[in-house]
């Protein structure tokens, strides 16, 4: 607190304590429990760390800690902070994995809290705050209201206001807001959760992070209400037939709510709502509109989620629906509408929210077909993240889905497309026999889509999963997911799990195209991880999924979970998942890579199948038997046959370089077999002779067992350019696969590979 605000409440108190009858203990009793509203906790720096006046619950042996990035490494926590992005800023962290293995009476759980506070008010509290949640023994944070007596006991249980499971990743700092309203004497409480004491990831690293809490007045919460004092900034329509009201309870119980949510859940008098009246004089169709204060534009990769509770209950329930408005260009979009009765009861929906411009919500109420047609609002709250549409058939657009109730108009392709060979399944998390629940629950009761597995499986096996279609835009979308791709035991051999791909697929005048945009191979950890894909689709599209397995796929796992489609430009996540034009692991086809052998009769570069392939070598990625690319020359004459494979156009970059990374395996007697790798600028002049970067002799090589080395070089890309794998042999060859790109120079491997340039070499 500030020494300014702490004077005015003593004097306050002072001026309303009748002469001679001064209670100074009241007087700093209720000094204790009357925190700044607006004063925000940084947890000071790293020399000198303090709580402010937040504490660690009295009684349990599990803390929260503060700490700095500079200890960060020594005791745990983030690097940085989240106040200056320095690593001398302070916060306060639960090191997670302190609690090791050993089912003891510990718990799992470290609690902060607040002084005891009085009564809210009818505005309420905002609690504001950023946090981390990192490592595998990490399991969440909750936001807790705890009810207290005068003597400050407890009086009642904690009610959860909060909550979220979800590793925010990278070090990440996030920010979330929560309203709260409540009559009497309280405490607000932060709980760090571990993993339970008999999950087998206990013992590893993790912690739960804080930093920027504040408690302040409930109007500092934009765009949440609660509706206990009025509409929290939010504001009828002139324009429309009628106004949303403040109520209670409803006056008919044929139709509206008994009381507001919170009272509904946790019992209480206290608590209002907003609703529209649908009795006289309204008529079927009459339009109520509640419109948000304007709200800041979101971020192509900071998306939010709408969260509120709705009543439907009445024989005459029309329709609920939600409309985000540009605040900028004046268009309105409807992203929810609910229609008919849902029951006496309240339901929890959400909603992505996502703008480029600053923006309104928007609650349009519509009479239905009698009086009887009472629709409530209350607790609406904003959250930072994406978040399917729920209930799913509320989605203005098809295919948000978290597949608790069914696909939700997404289906396997069937036989007669030729596409895949296996299918995508809808489990509960109890199911799929792992350690792995569902994303949207978290609990084994909850479903997932994962990818069928049997014995009579071969690597290489896929499933396509497709989506509803979806219209075309000018504009960027984004596709976000949750995903696992665990391989529990990974043998000498190396990760051989499998793939999970996104690809768009559309149609034009020169036919249906496929196109990967978000790619990730094998093992990526137990957990469930966020991913988003950028769209960019002028033409009505298909999303597919792919799943593919590995050699791995008895002790493996690849699943996904919560999809949600929204608009934005964002950028891949994760980064390594991102596809590069070029990039190939031949798995399906060649990726545009194309022959360019001029030579008549000439053998040319091959995909490796399982009836026709060298060596009996199986492919990099998967130990499949198919899935790379070789050539394999054999010439009685004394010149040796040439092959070209040639690369699309990569696009010029602004590192300026690149590394081109792929693995090899050669095979074969003839020690005249070799490798090259040239670079091609783009430029029909021929100025520009090709660059021949990298050169490898299977002469240099033991080629009495086909063997996958790995290999890089160096390729400017200052200019669009292709890549060119040339071969030559006259008994033997060479075989590719797991082509990739990735920015800024690399050292050259293996290092018997020659990468002297031969400038205006005619090859």
């Amino acid at each position: 607190m500030t020494t300014l605000w702490r004077l005015a409440l003593v004097t306050v108190l002072l001026l309303n304590t009748a002469a001679g009858d001064i209670d100074y203990e009241d007087i700093v009793e209720r000094f204790k429990r009357q925190p700044e509203p607006s004063e925000i906790c940084d947890f000071g720096m790293d020399n000198d760390l303090l709580f402010c006046d937040w504490a660690n619950r009295n009684g349990s042996a599990t803390q929260w800690f503060t700490g700095a990035g500079t200890l960060s490494n020594w005791l745990g926590g983030p690097p940085t902070d989240a106040s200056t992005a320095s690593e001398k800023g302070g916060y306060v962290f639960f090191e997670t994995s302190a609690l090791g293995l050993m089912a003891d009476m510990r718990g799992q759980s470290a609690f902060l809290e607040s002084p005891i506070m009085g009564s809210t008010g009818a505005d309420g509290k905002c609690v504001s705050f950023s946090f981390i949640i990192d490592g595998l023994s990490a399991a969440g944070l909750r936001v807790l209201l705890h009810p207290v007596s005068e003597d400050g006991s407890p009086d009642g249980f904690d009610r959860i206001l909060w909550s979220t499971k979800d590793p925010t990743g990278n070090n990440t700092w996030q920010e979330a807001e929560v309203l709260f309203t409540y009559s009497k004497e309280q405490r607000v409480v932060f709980e760090a959760l571990a993993r339970e004491p008999t999950d087998t990831y206990r013992h590893f690293r993790g912690y739960v992070a804080l930093d920027n809490v504040a408690l302040k007045p409930g109007t500092e919460c934009r765009g949440h209400c609660s509706f206990e004092a009025g509409f929290c900034g939010w504001t009828n329509d002139e324009e429309d037939d009628f106004d949303w009201t403040l109520g209670r309870g409803s006056h008919n119980p044929a139709t509206g709510p008994a009381s507001d949510r919170t009272s509904f859940v946790h019992g209480g008098l206290e608590g209002g709502y907003t609703f529209i009246d649908s009795s006289y004089p309204r008529r079927p169709g009459d339009v109520a509109r509640l419109t948000s204060m304007e709200l800041q534009e979101t971020g192509p990769d900071s998306p939010k989620c709408l969260r509120f509770w709705t009543h439907m209950y009445g024989n005459g329930i029309g329709t609920l629906s939600v409309i985000l408005s540009d605040a900028r260009e004046g268009q309105e979009k409807l992203l929810w509408s609910l229609s008919g009765e849902a029951g006496n009861a309240w339901y929890q929906a959400e909603v992505p929210i996502s703008s480029l411009n600053p923006y309104k919500i928007i609650f349009a109420g519509k009479v239905g077909r009698n009086s009887l047609g009472d629709i409530a609002l209350d607790d609406v709250s904003l959250t930072p993240g994406s978040c399917p549409t729920t209930p799913q058939i509320a989605a203005a657009i098809p295919g948000d889905c978290t597949f608790e109730i069914d696909e939700c108009g997404w289906s396997n392709t069937g036989a007669r497309d030729n596409t895949d060979d296996i299918d995508w399944e809808r489990v509960s998390g109890q199911a799929t026999r792992t350690n792995t629940q569902d994303h949207t629950l978290g609990t084994e009761k909850g479903f997932l889509m994962t990818l069928a597995r049997n014995n009579v499986l071969r690597p290489g096996s896929r499933a396509w999963f497709l989506s509803p279609e979806y219209k075309g835009s000018e504009n960027a979308q984004c596709l976000s997911f949750w995903y696992v791709l665990n391989e529990p035991f990974i043998d000498n051999t190396g990760p051989s799990l499998g793939a999970l791909t996104v690809y768009t697929r559309s149609m034009d005048k020169s036919g249906t195209t496929t196109l990967p945009i978000w790619r990730l191979y094998n093992h990526q950890g137990p957990e469930w991880h966020y991913a988003q894909a950028r769209i960019l689709q002028p033409n009505n599209y298909n999303i597919i999924i792919e799943g593919t397995w590995g050699s791995s796929r008895a002790n493996g796992f690849i699943g996904f979970d919560d999809i949600t489609l929204f608009d934005g430009a964002c950028s891949t996540t994760p980064v390594r998942a991102t596809v590069r034009k070029g990039e190939c692991r031949f798995d399906r086809d060649t990726c545009d890579w194309m022959n360019d052998t001029t030579e008549r009769g000439t053998t040319t570069w091959r995909l490796a199948t399982v009836a026709r392939r060298p060596a009996n070598l199986p492919d990099k990625t998967f130990g499949a038997p198919g899935g790379y690319v070789y050539f394999d020359l054999f010439n009685q004459n004394a010149a040796a046959s040439t092959v070209r494979l040639i690369s699309p156009v990569i696009e010029a970059t602004d590192d300026r370089q690149l590394c081109f990374s792929f693995w090899f395996a050669a095979f074969g007697q003839g020690d005249m077999a070799e490798l090259r790798v040239v670079r091609q600028d783009n430029n029909t002049s021929g100025d520009y002779p090709p660059e021949k970067l990298w050169t490898l002799s299977a002469g240099a090589l033991d080629t009495t067992r086909a063997v996958w080395t790995p290999a890089q070089v160096t390729v400017e890309a200052a200019s669009d350019f292709r890549i060119v794998l040339e071969g030559q042999a006259t008994n033997g060859g060479f075989a590719v696969d797991e082509l990739t790109f990735s920015d800024g120079s690399c050292s050259t491997r293996p290092d018997i590979a020659d990468t002297k340039l031969q400038e205006n070499e005619n090859l």
